[in-house]
């Protein structure tokens, strides 16, 4: 107790000194936490968006990415049957995405002005009363994009909007004019009227893309894709090992690009190593500034007690009392540092993610920052480890310094 007064006091004692150490390490702090939460956020984050649909494995035209609304699986009901004929496979998904026009909705920022407005014409086809987007052909009793968030599934003349749709007052009941763009060829005279029958959250949808999901049929008939199909989604039998699987099926169908959610997150996660790498850069500098600011910190102020520290020994103290008040004295230090740091961090990493939601192609539910108690509990370690072995070094020193040279240092 006596040490702990004693090392409180001496940081009081120069308050602006303390201050400036304690703002560097919390930014330091700041730094070191948000780099640990990016580092393994990405990963844990498409991980859990990839697994929350419940399918172990994804098939798709071979070299294409998801969605390529100019590549798809031909002959689509063949290859679903004889998927679905394999006994380690329990349920097929087939999905047919595409981009279509709906009439009477506005681009984004020129607000919405219903279902039955049409916008000014400037000569492009969204210009004239339609507007650009996504949608989904799916199997209503086996699909694993969207969650519905209320009123019912899509049917045959029904339409589950995304949330982005939504919000812009498009509602259950109202009726959407779906037709194909002029790129369809003939299909581009083709349009339909369904109904909205519910609101969905989307689990792929990039953030402010507006999508839509209606029958599988529909969107065939819509295009002119019969038989056709973007990807299947695969759920495997209980007990069934996805790597292997995939594994057997891609030497079965060599025309088809077939992963087990664990191999696409793998992928993903090399696609993005550059995050981690840009988080274990960061967060190791954060520890050298840490270690840096308070070894120069506690060296400054050592230096400044030298014949304190002489007179101390002097009188008989030991030298494992005098370099434990200065440790304490760092770790006084450090601890406020870390709980500024670490409030700091979680606000800086919130600002963040809002600036980064918008990131091109990544589906609107990856996190970049994804918060978990121990990587709390690993950025408040590293600083007060840093810290308190940056104080250790001087204060060693000191300690070892002769009696009679340092007797007639004063301190100031």
């Amino acid at each position: 107790m006596l040490i702990f007064r004693y090392s409180a006091r001496e940081l009081l004692r120069h308050p602006a000194r303390s201050l400036l150490a304690v703002l560097g390490v919390a930014v330091a702090c700041a730094m070191l936490l948000d780099m640990l939460m990016l580092g393994g956020g990405l990963n844990a984050s498409f991980r859990s968006l990839l697994t929350s649909a419940g399918y172990e494995l994804r098939v798709s035209p071979a070299g294409t990415l998801p969605f390529d609304t100019g590549a798809t699986i031909d002959d689509a009901e063949r290859v679903r049957a004889a998927l679905e004929a394999d006994p380690a496979i329990a349920g097929v998904a087939p999905v047919l995405g595409s981009n279509l026009l709906a009439e009477g909705l506005e681009s984004p920022g020129e607000g919405r002005k219903g279902p039955g407005e049409a916008a000014p014409e400037d000569g492009t086809e969204e210009s004239r009363g339609a507007t650009r987007l996504f949608v989904l052909g799916v199997d209503p009793a086996e699909q694993g994009l969207y969650r519905l968030t209320s009123g019912t599934a899509p049917a045959p003349g029904g339409v589950v909007i995304g949330l982005e749709l939504a919000e812009e007052g498009v509602v259950i009941g109202d009726t959407l004019t779906l037709r194909a763009p002029a790129s369809f060829a003939d299909a581009g005279r083709r349009s339909g009227r369904y109904v909205v029958l519910g609101i969905a959250e989307f689990l792929y949808s990039a953030s402010g893309e507006r999508s839509v999901a209606i029958p599988l049929s529909s969107l065939a008939e819509l295009t002119d894709q019969p038989d056709r199909a973007s990807l299947m989604m695969v759920r495997l039998a209980e007990g069934e090992d996805p790597d292997g699987i995939a594994d057997r099926l891609r030497a079965e169908y060599p025309g088809l690009e077939i992963a087990s959610i664990g191999q696409l997150v793998e992928t993903a996660a090399r696609r993005l190593s550059y995050f981690r790498q840009l988080a274990a850069i960061l967060g190791t500098v954060s520890l050298i500034v840490t270690t840096l600011l308070i070894g120069t910190i506690m060296a400054i102020s050592i230096n400044d007690r030298y014949g304190t520290i002489a007179a101390l020994r002097a009188i008989g103290i030991s030298r494992r009392s005098i370099v434990s008040a200065f440790l304490v004295e760092s770790l006084l230090l450090c601890v406020a540092a870390a709980v500024l740091g670490l409030g700091l961090g979680l606000l800086v990493a919130g600002q963040l993610e809002r600036i980064l939601s918008d990131f091109p192609g990544l589906p609107s539910a990856i996190r970049f920052f994804v918060f978990e108690p121990d990587r709390l509990a690993w950025a408040a370690a590293g600083v007060l480890l840093a810290g308190v072995g940056a104080a250790l070094v001087p204060a060693i020193r000191a300690m070892n310094a002769p009696i009679a040279a340092t007797l007639h240092r004063e301190e100031p």
